[in-house]
């Protein structure tokens, strides 16, 4: 098959749903498919674009302004998505937002192109309350316009699925589970002994708590709360990876490192090298990078919000409410308890690696597509 994926953004701008296409490429490509994805040059870089990797120029004014993920494609792109488009015989985009995906489900339905949409997280609670209504009524408004034109939803969490299911007419049986995954060439346990000259290269403490996150540094991730914990606890080390609209570096906290980019290698290492990982985020789906983290053997500490995406084996996270109080208690409690960590940690490898497959879920994806055409032939 030919199959064209879509989304707003892809590394360098860090974020689940880059990570997800990303791995469902190196998948279907695996499994002998065509692949192209297409989406915006947003950070610019030319290099990147090539055959089977389509950039296109947008304005990225409202991430800027709001922290809301929605680049808008310049008019004159239009013709150069309708040509990826007719190329292809299935589209996949990711994300109901507004933006690039949500510009080429509009232009492939209409084009009678088989669609799949894949849907993320749920509403983010925006700056104003009227954005957050605006937000609600165009997610829900794309998916019912979509499925009455025969595009197919799948959601990569459980409590997105519950949430729509509650907000918009489409119906239960209607709607597919694309769990995230894990590659895991990339993502697997670090042994001991590798750990132990990864600490020294990344140059993390070897008696007190190393705490990681990764993600893009917006307010729905917590990055408030993770300032308020590190200057709290200044006896720990924080590492974060990831940039966005809050400016981490100007805390000015010894105790916090930033690293703005990472390649995939260097991000296993750095997960293996870590004590902790931390996501007390909201308005999410399953974030993928706590699969990553916890494949390379960290356990991972979210809030109850984020933890719903998942929904199961609780006692294998550290499950803590979104306030700087009990985060700075939690964190406490485990730099006493720092060896316990560092036991479970081929445990927790084991698990995520036995739970999450990006190939499994790629294989899901194919079924629909082969099953759209069908239907669309006949």
């Amino acid at each position: 098959m030919r199959i064209l994926a879509v989304c707003n953004y892809q590394p360098p701008h860090m974020g689940g749903i880059e990570y997800a296409v990303e791995a469902l490429k190196k998948c279907w490509l695996q499994d002998g498919h065509d692949v192209t994805w297409l989406t915006t040059d947003i950070p610019q870089r030319p290099e990147l674009h090539q055959p089977g990797n389509i950039r296109i120029q947008a304005a990225n004014f409202f991430e800027k302004a709001w922290q809301i993920n929605s680049p808008i494609p310049y008019p004159w792109v239009i013709p150069a998505i309708r040509r990826q488009i007719r190329a292809h015989d299935v589209v996949n985009i990711h994300s109901l937002a507004p933006g690039l995906s949500t510009l080429t489900l509009a232009l492939a339905v209409r084009m009678g192109k088989p669609v799949v949409a894949t849907q993320h997280v749920g509403i983010i609670p925006l700056q104003y309350a009227w954005m957050s209504s605006l937000q609600q009524h165009f997610i829900c408004g794309m998916a019912e316009w979509g499925f009455r034109r025969g595009m197919k939803l799948t959601f990569v969490g459980k409590a997105v699925r519950a949430w729509f299911l509650e907000h918009t007419r489409i119906p239960e049986n209607d709607i597919v589970m694309t769990p995230a995954g894990i590659d895991p060439q990339n993502y697997y346990f670090v042994p001991e002994p590798e750990r132990q000259v990864l600490i020294r290269k990344w140059q993390l403490s070897e008696e007190s708590l190393n705490v990681l996150f990764v993600g893009r540094f917006y307010e729905k991730k917590g990055l408030p709360l993770i300032r308020d914990v590190a200057k709290a606890c200044p006896n720990m080390r924080f590492t974060l990876v990831g940039k966005g609209p809050i400016d981490a570096s100007q805390w000015n906290l010894p105790n916090v490192r930033i690293l703005p980019f990472v390649e995939t290698a260097e991000l296993r290492e750095l997960y293996g090298a870590h004590d902790l990982f931390i996501m007390p985020s909201f308005g999410e789906g399953w974030p993928a990078v706590v699969p990553q983290a916890m494949a390379c053997g960290l356990t991972c500490l979210v809030s109850p919000e984020t933890f719903e995406g998942y929904g199961q084996d609780a006692e294998r996270f550290i499950v803590c409410p979104r306030d700087a109080g009990s985060l700075t208690r939690e964190l406490q409690s485990w730099q006493t308890r720092r060896p316990e960590l560092l036991h479970r940690r081929e445990d927790q490898s084991r698990y995520a690696l036995a739970q999450w497959n990006w190939m499994n879920t790629a294989r899901i994806y194919a079924a629909m597509f082969k099953k759209l055409l069908v239907t669309t032939v006949s």
